[in-house]
Order: C-alpha cells, then sequence, then structure tokens
C-alpha cells in the first residue's frame, strides 16, 4: 500500500477507535515499528485532530486546551498557543542544524516543534533537557539522544540538578537552542521558573552558537527571573509578527531571524 492511502487508512483508524497503538498499525498494515512511528509523525504534523501518545496516537474531538493527553495543563497550555508560529520557528531552527553537529536543544513547546522537523539530519548528537523531547527524536535513527540528567518535573516535562552545571561543562555543542518566555532589551532573556532559569543560564555557556527561540507574542514581555542578558553574538528566532520597527531597534543587540517571513 501507498504511504498516502495508509495515511487515509489509519486516519480512519482513528476517528472509529479513538486511540490506534503502534503494533495494531504494524499488524494491520504489514509494515515495520519504525515505518509505523513514521506515518504517526507525519499525521500529526499535518492534522490538528491526531496527537502522538506513548506507544501509538489519539484522535482529538476537542480543543488541544481540553485534552489530557499531555504530561501536564502548564505545557499543554503553552503548546496550543500561537502553534503557527512555533511550527514556523521549529522549522527554520531545524533548518539551521547540519550532518554531524553536536546540539543541545532545551525545554519548551517551541524547542519540540525543532525536534519534529530534524528529519533526514545525519549522523546528530542531540543533548536535550526535557524527557517529551527526548520521546520526539526517538524514531530518527540518524541522531543519537542524549537526555541531560537530573531530577525529572512532571508539572513541566523538564529535568532539573544542582549538579546539571558539572554535565554541561563538559559539553560545547555546536548550537544551543533554548525556549524563553520572555525577551525585552531592558531585562534580556526571563522565564517563570528559577530552577529552569539556572538550567538555561549553563545552557548559554555550553556552545559556540547560542540561539533564543521566542515567538512574537514573547518580545518586549519580562517574565519572573533573568537567564541572561541580550548579546551581540546572539541569535533570536522569532515569527512574522516582529513588529518590523523594534525588529530594526533589536537587531543593533543581537542577529533576528524572522519565520515565515
Amino acid at each position: 500500500m501507498i504511504p498516502r492511502k495508509r495515511h487515509e487508512a489509519i486516519i480512519e483508524m482513528l476517528k472509529r477507535q479513538k486511540t490506534v497503538s503502534v503494533s495494531e498499525i504494524v499488524e494491520q498494515f504489514q509494515i515495520s515499528e519504525i515505518t509505523a512511528r513514521r506515518d504517526l509523525e507525519y499525521l500529526e504534523k499535518n492534522s490538528d485532530s491526531i496527537v502522538r501518545i506513548r506507544g501509538g496516537a489519539q484522535w482529538r474531538e476537542e480543543p488541544l486546551e481540553a485534552s489530557s493527553t499531555y504530561l501536564n495543563d502548564r505545557f499543554r497550555q503553552q503548546y496550543s498557543k500561537n502553534t503557527r508560529e512555533k511550527i514556523a520557528i521549529g522549522q527554520l531552527a531545524a533548518s539551521l542544524v547540519e550532518d554531524d553537529e553536536t546540539i543541545i536543544i532545551d525545554a519548551g513547546s517551541t524547542a519540540i516543534q525543532l525536534a519534529k522537523h530534524l528529519d533526514g539530519k545525519r549522523r546528530l548528537t542531540a543533548f536535550v533537557t526535557a524527557v517529551n523531547i527526548a520521546e520526539e527524536l526517538e524514531t530518527k535513527e540518524e541522531i543519537m539522544k542524549v537526555l541531560i540528567g537530573g531530577v525529572f518535573r512532571s508539572k513541566t516535562t523538564t529535568l532539573v540538578s544542582p549538579f546539571i552545571e558539572q554535565t554541561l561543562t563538559n559539553i560545547y555543542a555546536d548550537k544551543v537552542f533554548i525556549g524563553v518566555t520572555g525577551v525585552s532589551l531592558s531585562h534580556g532573556f526571563t522565564c517563570n521558573d528559577f530552577l529552569e532559569a539556572d538550567v538555561k543560564k549553563h545552557l548559554t555557556k555550553s556552545g559556540k552558537e547560542i540561539y533564543w527561540l521566542a515567538d512574537s507574542s514573547k518580545l518586549n514581555y519580562i517574565a519572573s527571573f533573568q537567564i541572561s542578558g541580550i548579546e551581540r553574538s546572539h541569535t533570536i528566532i522569532t515569527d512574522s509578527g516582529i513588529d518590523p520597527e523594534m525588529r530594526r531597534e533589536w537587531e543593533q543587540h543581537c542577529r533576528i531571524l524572522v519565520a515565515g517571513s
């Protein structure tokens, strides 16, 4: 069966059963587990009604905000905001990654879109600070996934630890991608969790190129805890919602890449 027909059949299974496991797809279509997972990944990217869960996928009748699929309310709420913009940012960020590189991917609802779009990258090593991003990379065979150890926080799906600095001092990646809650010229990059802020501070010292993932709704917003000031060597990846005048002003302080422009 050609992929398009198989995708249509999987959608019908999901509509009928509401939840379908990878093993069911393997048995039904006589395909490998890797192919089944790739099918679900493709369908999730191209449908607002399909969301992957551990071991399969679920058909979502209600909006994402009302779904209980994700590990916690906070991540679900973040994930559902400005989805199109975050997808565009994730695609642009992924396009910057080259074969044979070592990268670090921070936690966050925009960072997971970067992970989703790393298909086709070869001999990549990805250090990640969030369990759900490690799971997102699971089916990408050409990527070595390294989960940076720490205490698991189910409320945010992240790993934090007072010892994480020791781990990160041994890593110097080609590119580091960091998620933030707010960015302003006066207070730099900020977030709302002081433990996560500490992890992100260490990330800024762990790579040659630092990229901040921030959709335009986060620009000129100040969250509770400062991570870093804005430096000329930094790059902010945002979306086309950025005000042109703001972009010109901010480009005097750092590099700005605009997705979807």
